[in-house]
């Protein structure tokens, strides 16, 4: 064990070192601070009284592990095992897509906009590791909420988490294509489809394309709203009337979501930005 390395910022400065042509400065200092957080069970506040103390063997063992280890692509999300949504603690892994902030925003927009009408029924197409429909249950306890993913793993994970955040919630392993629900009787349905064209692969990060299934993520580039018109076909058997479709969105395809919708009879079709300022989320209502 190399003694020098017992500093913090020794050891910081050895990941700018191993890493710069990865990641930006930035996302360095910030995957260094999750990791050293992680391992010493410490708060940012901790780090901050704490930053010199000199660390131990299984500690500066565990933290080069991990650099070997992003040095292969393997996202700090993987390397930890689960990250902080919502307030809750949720597993990932290689199959599931490791959840952004900006799905966390779609799960306050849901809030944001049902606050004096609290639902009751909830569906969530295309869970994952389950973190949308698990915070809309925290949110809305008295609400029978489902996850639905045509992956059996990742429906094993979303029941796993669950379980670590003592949840009621149940999880189906279905293809939306020939899943039937009862008719009219759902509130809400919320879906994060894969919405990326295939052909923007090329300009995306390295520990993406190797780490997160490329089912949940990449569409084909002739037919990107695929996922949206089967969704929205759906809605229109199992929605209420007034019931919502809640859609997380590829930026270049905010009008061409609200178009379809449209077209399959939707009504109060609204577009919200991220806090990027990018359009991310679209919202419609079934008609009377």
């Amino acid at each position: 064990m190399n003694p020098s390395l017992n500093k913090i910022e020794k050891l910081k400065n050895l990941y700018f070192q191993n890493l710069n042509l990865k990641y930006s400065l930035r996302e360095i200092e910030n995957i260094f601070l999750e990791l050293l957080l992680y391992k010493k069970q410490w708060k940012k506040v901790d780090f901050l009284l704490h930053q010199n103390q000199l660390l131990k063997d299984k500690e500066i063992a565990f933290m080069q592990l991990a650099l070997q280890k992003l040095k292969k692509n393997i996202p700090v999300q993987h390397i930890i095992g689960h990250v902080y949504f919502n307030e809750l603690t949720i597993k990932v892994n290689s199959h599931v897509l490791i959840p952004r902030p900006e799905t966390e925003e779609l799960v306050h927009l849901i809030h944001k906009t049902n606050l004096n009408n609290s639902p009751t029924t909830i569906l969530d197409i295309g869970t994952g590791s389950g973190c949308i429909i698990l915070a809309l249950k925290k949110i809305f306890s008295k609400a029978k909420c489902t996850g639905l993913d045509i992956s059996k793993e990742a429906i094993n994970t979303a029941i796993e988490n669950a379980k670590i955040n003592s949840l009621i919630v149940d999880f189906v392993t279905a293809d939306i294509h020939k899943y039937s629900f009862n008719e009219k009787s759902l509130d809400i349905i919320v879906s994060n489809p894969p919405y990326i064209p295939n052909s923007n692969q090329m300009n995306m990060h390295e520990n993406v394309l190797e780490n997160d299934p490329h089912l949940a993520l990449f569409v084909e580039d002739s037919n990107p709203l695929k996922f949206y018109k089967i969704i929205a076909e759906f809605g229109n058997y199992s929605l209420k009337e007034k019931g919502q479709i809640y859609f997380e969105i590829h930026e270049d395809f905010a009008n061409d979501v609200v178009n379809l919708l449209v077209e399959k009879g939707y009504i109060n079709c609204v577009i919200y930005k991220d806090f990027q300022g990018k359009n991310r989320f679209v919202v419609a209502s079934k008609n009377e």
